[in-house]
């Protein structure tokens, strides 16, 4: 497949690196520098050095829910990274940086997101290297739904068939290395939280594409306030009883009503968004690192509203294509999660 090209973005000033003053290894050892940036991107990758010595830079941090990675490897190196899962990994080039991925091949100059169901492959630009960011799913769906005021129907994912090229790339790239900057020059404790949501606003917008999917469907142009209203009130009593009556009556207008403007104007009647709505809530939390050790799939399940165990397991396995036990056995079984470097 041909390379697809994008335009390069002003990376950082000659001679400087981001986050310098949060050093975590200089060292010629892959297996060391991988072990590293590891530690804060949670992905484990592999490194396959090419010709040539190694002379590794890794700096970092974790800023908040963000962890933040600059490395540079002094040779020439590919990196094989598997697919993200529930970890949402962006890489910000700061040179040109072969990418492969899902079938396609680019050389990439801007931020770009690693596929959550296939592995990628990169060869940064020995020198200069790269930024990456990375957030577990779960603190970026909070965010999204605090921000956007619209409920999440699945899971994010992404899993794309074109390469997962962000589609603000100056603002992201911008933003992020002045964040860089800032926690160089020393940023105030209290000043933690402002950045956090700096960093997850622009790598929300820069995703935005790919993230639509997750969302209960807008309105069709023109629809009633009260769609969206009823989609919110939904989201916020998943946990309890919900009666399509009550909710018809919450935002003025009679069943018969509701039902017709859902199916208008998002194609699928209030329970089966609400249904779309409970699943959604379960696979975070089946999925949620660092979750409570003797967390129970029936005990998710009734927490998000579902009071037949026998339907909820019939109605997750469709969804996901997998049992939920085995989201839960998959989780538990897999590696350990390295801890993660706070400065």
């Amino acid at each position: 497949m041909a390379a697809i090209r994008n335009k390069a973005v002003p990376c950082q000033a000659s001679g400087t690196r981001p986050l310098a003053a949060h050093p975590l290894m200089r060292s010629r050892s892959a297996s060391a520098i991988r072990d590293s940036v590891n530690a804060l991107t949670a992905d484990e990758h592999l490194l396959v050095p090419h010709q040539g010595t190694l002379d590794g830079t890794v700096n970092g941090l974790r800023a908040r829910a963000v962890s933040l990675v600059f490395v540079a490897y002094g040779s020439g190196v590919t990196i094989v990274s598997p697919p993200s899962g529930r970890r949402v990994l962006v890489v910000i080039p700061l040179g040109p940086m072969l990418v492969e991925s899902c079938g396609n091949q680019w050389v990439a100059n801007t931020p770009f997101a690693l596929s959550s169901h296939h592995q990628t492959k990169m060869v940064p630009d020995p020198q200069r290297g790269a930024l990456v960011g990375g957030v577990d799913a779960e603190s970026l769906e909070s965010y999204l739904v605090a921000t956007s005021n619209r409920p999440l129907v699945k899971p994010i994912s992404l899993k794309s068939s074109v390469p997962l090229q962000l589609s603000t790339p100056l603002m992201v790239t911008q933003t992020w290395l002045e964040a860089c900057r800032q926690l160089d020059q020393g940023l105030p404790a209290e000043s933690a939280p402002w950045l956090e949501n700096i960093l997850l606003a622009t790598l929300s917008a820069g995703m935005a594409p790919f993230l639509e999917a997750s969302f209960a469907p807008l309105p069709t142009k023109g629809g009633p306030g009260y769609v969206e209203q009823a989609c919110r009130y939904l989201q916020q009593h998943l946990s309890e009883n919900v009666r399509i009556d009550d909710v018809a009556a919450a935002v003025g207008i009679s069943t018969r009503q509701l039902h017709a403007a859902f199916q208008d104007h998002i194609g699928r009647s209030p329970a089966q968004v609400l249904r779309d709505m409970r699943l959604a809530r379960v696979r975070q939390r089946l999925e949620a690192r660092g979750g409570p050790k003797d967390i129970t799939v029936a005990g998710v399940a009734n927490d998000a509203g579902f009071a037949h165990l026998g339907r909820f397991s019939a109605y997750y396995t469709e969804k996901y294509q997998e049992s939920p036990s085995t989201t839960l056995q998959r989780l538990r079984g897999g590696a350990a999660r390295p801890p993660l470097t706070t400065t």
